[in-house]
C-alpha cells in the first residue's frame, strides 16, 4: 500500500511535467504554422491579382490573339507593368521549359507554380489563358521577418517556457526539501518533537509522512525509555536498600533469631528483585517491533476452562462464559469456538487482567468471552471501585500506579497490565476500559480473529 502511494505521487508529478511540456510543444507549434503557412500557397494567393492584373493588360481586342501579338504587347507594356507591380516581368514560352515535365504538368492545371533561380530567390509561374506563353513574376523580395528568424524566437520561446514551467515544479519541490531538512537537523539536536509540515499535495509527502512516523516512533520510545528507567530505578531502589539494611543489622546482632528473620527477609528481597528484572524483561521483549511468536487454532471455550481452573479457590467468586455473536448467520447450527492466537502469551494477559480484577472485586468477577466472525473479545469486569475515566490510559503505562496503596503486597509492580496490552497489541488488537455498571472496571481485551 505504502509503495502504491508513492507511486501515485511519482506518476501524478511526471505526468505534470510531460503534460506541460507537451503543452508549450503544440502551442508553439501551433503558433509557428501561423506565423509561418505554406509558403507556396501564401505567395500564390499574395500575387494572384498581380498575375490577373497582366493578364487583363496583355489581352488585345481579339480574343483569338497570337502569341506573337502577346509578346509584343508584352514588350510594349513591360515598363509600365513592372512600375506599377514592383517586380519584374518575364514571358516565356513552354518550350523554354522542355524537358520539365512536372513543372508544365503544373502549369497546365492554371495554377501558379513556384520556382527559385540561381541565387535561392523565388520566381512564380504562370500560363496565360490557353496560350503557350508563361508569365513569371520575380524574383520576389524577401520578408521582413525570415523564416529563421521566427523559428528561432520560437525554439527560444519553447526553452523558456519550459525552464519557467521546471522552475514552478522544482520550487514549492526544494522549499520542502528544505522543511524535511530543518525537522531533520533540529531532530537531530534532541528536538524529538520536530515535524515536516508540507502541502497535500507535495510529491515529497510520502517522504514527510514516513519521517513523521518515523519520529513519532522515536520520540515515544525515547520517552518510554526514559520514564522505564527512572521507574526501574526507583523500583530496584526500595528492595535494595531493605537488601543493606538487613546486611548491617546481621553485622551488628548475635541474636539467632533476628539473623534468621534478616535472613529471610534478604531472601525475599533477592526474590522480588528476581521477579521485577523478569517483569521488565517480559516487557523489554514485547516492545520489540521485529518480535515473532506463532499462532495457532485454538479451541477458546477449553482454552478458558483452563485459565478459570487456577481461581477455583479463589474467595472471590469468578463466573465466565464462552458465547458466539448471535447476530451473525453464519454461527447458526454447528458451533465453532476456535480462533488463532498464542495460548501461552494469552494466558499471561488474560491472568495479568484477572490478578488486577480480584484485588479490587467486592464479591465477584466475571469473565465474558464472545467471538463474532472477525473479532475475539473477552470482557473481564470486576465489582470493586472502579478506575476514573481520565485514569483510563494510565493504568497501561509501565510502573503506574492509582494511588499509593498500591504497593508491592497489593498492587504488584505496576507492569502487568502494560504487559498485558504489549500482548494484544502484538495480537493486533488492544485492551480498553471501561467503567462497570453499576460500578466496577471493565477491562474489554479484542484481536482479529483469522481463519
Amino acid at each position: 500500500m505504502k509503495e502504491r502511494f508513492s507511486s501515485v505521487f511519482f506518476l501524478r508529478s511526471y505526468v505534470a511535467i510531460a503534460a506541460g511540456i507537451l503543452i508549450i510543444a503544440l502551442a508553439l507549434d501551433s503558433l509557428l504554422v501561423w506565423l509561418i503557412p505554406a509558403q507556396n500557397a501564401e505567395a500564390a494567393q499574395r500575387y494572384a491579382p498581380d498575375f490577373a492584373l497582366v493578364e487583363l493588360q496583355l489581352q488585345g481586342q481579339n480574343d483569338a490573339e497570337s502569341d506573337t501579338g502577346t509578346t509584343g504587347r508584352f514588350r510594349a507594356l513591360e515598363p509600365q507593368l513592372e512600375q506599377a507591380l514592383g517586380l519584374p516581368l518575364t514571358l516565356y514560352s513552354q518550350d523554354d521549359f522542355a524537358g520539365q515535365d512536372a513543372f508544365l504538368t503544373a502549369l497546365l492545371t492554371g495554377a501558379v507554380v513556384s520556382g527559385f533561380d540561381s541565387q535561392g530567390q523565388e520566381i512564380l509561374y504562370r500560363l496565360l489563358g490557353d496560350s503557350s506563353q508563361v508569365l513569371a513574376l520575380g524574383p520576389l523580395p524577401e520578408p521582413t521577418t525570415s523564416e529563421d528568424s521566427i523559428e528561432t524566437i520560437v525554439i527560444i520561446s519553447y526553452y523558456v517556457l519550459v525552464a519557467i514551467l521546471l522552475f514552478l515544479w522544482v520550487r514549492p519541490f526544494y522549499r520542502d526539501l528544505s522543511a524535511l531538512r530543518h525537522a531533520a537537523s533540529r531532530f537531530g539536536r534532541d528536538d524529538f518533537s520536530s515535524r515536516v509540515e508540507v502541502d497535500s499535495r507535495s510529491s515529497i509527502l510520502p517522504v514527510a509522512q514516513s519521517f513523521n512516523r518515523m519520529a513519532e516512533r522515536i520520540q515515544y520510545l525515547v520517552t518510554a525509555h526514559r520514564d522505564l528507567t527512572n521507574a526501574v530505578s526507583h523500583e530496584l531502589r526500595t528492595p535494595l536498600a531493605r537488601f543493606k539494611f538487613s546486611m548491617e543489622i546481621l553485622d551488628k546482632t548475635d541474636d539467632v533469631q533476628k539473623k534468621s528473620h534478616y535472613l529471610n527477609a534478604m531472601k525475599a528481597d533477592v526474590q522480588e528483585l528476581e521477579e521485577l528484572i523478569d517483569e521488565m524483561l517480559s516487557y523489554a521483549r514485547l516492545s520489540e517491533e521485529n518480535l515473532h511468536f506463532s499462532q495457532s487454532s485454538i479451541h477458546l471455550e477449553a482454552w478458558l476452562n483452563r485459565q478459570m481452573d487456577l481461581y477455583a479457590a479463589s474467595p472471590i467468586r469468578v463466573r465466565y462464559r464462552v458465547e458466539l455473536d448471535g447476530e451473525n448467520d453464519k454461527y447458526t447450527g454447528d458451533a465453532d469456538f476456535t480462533a488463532d492466537f498464542n495460548a501461552e502469551l494469552m494466558a499471561r494477559a488474560v491472568n495479568n487482567i484477572l490478578r488486577n480484577s480480584l484485588r479490587y472485586a467486592a464479591t465477584s468477577v466475571t469473565v465474558m468471552a464472545t467471538l463474532s466472525q472477525h473479532s475475539v473479545i473477552i470482557r473481564i469486569s470486576d465489582d470493586g471501585p472502579g478506575i476514573p475515566s481520565d485514569k483510563h490510559q494510565l493504568v497501561f503505562e509501565p510502573f503506574s500506579r492509582l494511588d499509593t496503596s498500591r504497593d508491592k503486597q497489593s498492587g504488584g509492580y505496576g507492569l502487568g497490565l502494560a504487559i498485558a496490552r504489549r500482548i494484544l497489541q502484538r495480537h493486533g488488537g488492544d485492551i480498553i476500559v471501561e467503567n462497570n455498571i453499576p460500578h466496577g472496571a471493565c477491562f474489554v481485551l479484542q484481536w482479529p480473529r483469522r481463519h
